[in-house]
């Protein structure tokens, strides 16, 4: 539920409205904007177990505080338009999008790397996808995200409204609490000459989010794997790399499809030494076990080179 509203008119307001300071805060700027709860004391109709204060919190499109899922935080919300930028940019071989950007405008410009195109293709329906930005789908940081796997083996850069920049790897290490990790401004791609990579997906329907998804990154050498990147989605708590599985891979052949199913998924598809599938109430750890054996094959056995177009794959029941 969001109790309050803060318009920030630059990164330094922003910054100190986030840190709990309405200190030179604009006529939108929380004040008589938000509620403010004495100290020691809780707002009307907190129920039992939840926090009495109020979070502050950035607001992008709206689609994660505006969910389901958020109903129970008390939120300030904190706006983020005119803050951080809502473009893209091509400066050489590399991309640099702004984090206020939308999935549909990623759809919708030329020249971006086929794989981030893929990954936001597959983000719900154009409702979703006119509102949802590119920082929110890395700051909710969900299993299910879109961009996370597909950015995570591409090596993006990140710069924070502070002015750190950090890998996007990085920052995903860095606690999300109590102060949260920092407010990504811009997300930047580079194009890497001799680089394979690819995007796969299995969703319900085609307007429903990811169950499982993977992004594949690598080089062959002389027909050897090297540098092998794997990022999985849908088989635990977050998308994250997969170092003992891209390990395996490392320095061999690229091998065929069946090899790379049954190293990957062994006997019983759950149990298998690289990752625990967890079971919830989009698929049974056994099934996300299977399934993803085959979209990891997909995603390495398709890739194509980052100057020429990279293969997505979308697979639904």
């Amino acid at each position: 539920m969001t109790v309050g509203y803060h318009r920030p008119r630059d990164a330094a307001e922003a910054l100190a409205i986030l840190a709990g300071s309405d200190a030179g805060a604009g006529d939108e700027s929380a004040g008589s904007k938000a509620a403010q709860p004495e100290a020691g004391s809780k707002p009307a109709g907190v129920a039992p177990g939840r926090p009495g204060f109020p979070r502050r919190l950035p607001l992008g499109g709206g689609t994660q505080l505006n969910s389901s899922e958020s109903r129970d935080l008390l939120v300030e919300a904190v706006a983020l338009e005119g803050v951080v930028p809502k473009n893209i940019e091509h400066e050489g071989s590399k991309t640099i999008i702004g984090a206020m950007t939308t999935f549909q405008e990623i759809l919708d410009s030329p020249g971006l790397h086929p794989i981030i195109v893929a990954a936001a293709r597959g983000m719900v329906d154009r409702n979703i996808r006119n509102r949802a930005t590119v920082g929110g789908n890395l700051g909710s940081d969900k299993s299910c995200s879109s961009l996370i796997p597909v950015l995570l083996v591409l090596d993006a850069e990140l710069l924070l409204l502070d002015g750190r920049r950090l890998s996007l790897e990085d920052w995903l290490e860095l606690p999300s609490e109590p102060k949260g990790r920092g407010v990504i401004t811009k997300i930047t791609i580079d194009i890497k000459q001799g680089r394979l990579s690819s995007y796969a997906r299995w969703s319900r329907v085609s307007s429903d989010l990811a169950v499982l998804g993977v992004a594949a990154a690598y080089r062959l050498e002389k027909g050897r794997v090297r540098d092998l990147r794997l990022v999985l989605g849908g088989v635990a708590a977050h998308a994250r790399r997969v170092p003992a599985l891209e390990a395996a891979f490392e320095g061999a052949k690229l091998p065929e499809r069946a090899d790379i199913e049954g190293l990957v998924a062994g006997n019983d598809g759950a149990g298998n030494p690289y990752f625990s599938p967890i079971d919830d109430a989009r698929g049974s750890a056994a099934f996300k076990g299977f399934r993803m054996a085959a979209l990891i094959a997909d995603a390495i056995i398709f890739a194509k080179p980052d100057e020429a177009g990279a293969h997505s794959t979308e697979e639904r029941a």
